[in-house]
């Protein structure tokens, strides 16, 4: 493919990244309501007034209103822009490093889940069995459909498989022995689910590293927020790293393991 063919293929996947970000905007703000993202159509959530076509532009209609509601005139919240533009981000991301192969849609996919269970979780402490349980059996499809169509997965049947009971088992073992050892839940059922999801599709090679990616950057984030004062019963919500280390062994799972081994002295 030519340069300007590729170069028209990333601003499509640009336009199409904050397409996916506007969406997820929704399922971010619904689903832990438990309300539908399908209906009623977007509307304002202080005072209902429903919003008109050029009103959902991503980010430029944000910037338009100025930041504030058409019909109250309460602020917009900046998570709407700023989701909109990290996922057409990291969807350019995606593509620059798979490049254009049938491996790319599911990582797309993928990395959007990440982002919603991300958002949610940063938001409510939740990860909804809505995502995760769902996400967790398209890893498995997707998988299993090597039998048929290998240039589409990710990892063999058998990894998958692996991978959601190492992943799932892995954190559950970690919880239990801590509400053994301190008589506290340690994290939540989530958690386990997004592991589980995690291996289900980058397989049970990657469940470790994705873990170990999690514990370092989440224990530097929490010793940081003691270092301001937060405090030890200050409730840290873990789910963000454990997507931040999937969607990392997503596209450079050698690199990572490279890197690792050689922190290892290996």
């Amino acid at each position: 493919m030519t340069q300007g063919a590729m170069s028209v293929v990333y601003i499509l996947v640009a336009l199409l990244g904050l397409l996916i970000g506007s969406f997820l905007n929704v399922v971010v703000h619904r689903v832990p309501r438990h309300e539908s993202i399908i209906h009623p159509a977007s509307h304002c959530p202080h005072c209902g007034y429903v919003l008109h076509s050029w009103e959902n532009i991503p980010v430029l209609s944000w910037i338009l209103l100025r930041g504030r509601c058409h019909g109250c005139s309460n602020p917009i919240a900046w998570r709407y822009p700023a989701l909109e533009l990290l996922t057409s981000l990291l969807s350019l991301v995606v593509i620059w490093q798979l490049g254009l192969t049938w491996q790319l849609v599911p990582a797309l996919i993928f990395t959007w889940a990440l982002l919603a269970l991300t958002m949610i979780d940063l938001e409510t402490q939740l990860l909804p069995d809505r995502i995760t349980k769902p996400g967790l059996l398209i890893g498995l499809l997707l998988n299993g459909s090597a039998l048929f169509w290998p240039g589409i997965a990710l990892v063999t049947p058998q990894d998958a498989l692996l991978g959601v009971l190492i992943g799932y088992g892995s954190l559950w073992l970690l919880a239990t022995v801590y509400y053994r050892a301190t008589g506290q839940h340690g994290m939540g059922g989530g958690d386990l689910k997004l592991l589980g999801m995690i291996g289900a599709w980058l397989g049970w090679q990657a469940v470790f590293l994705t873990l170990f990616i999690a514990a370092l950057s989440g224990g530097l984030v929490a010793l940081s927020f003691l270092l301001r004062g937060k405090g030890r019963d200050y409730a840290m919500p873990f789910g963000p790293y454990l997507a931040l280390g999937g969607w990392l062994m997503l596209l450079w799972p050698q690199a990572i393991l490279s890197g690792y081994l050689h922190l290892l002295g290996s």
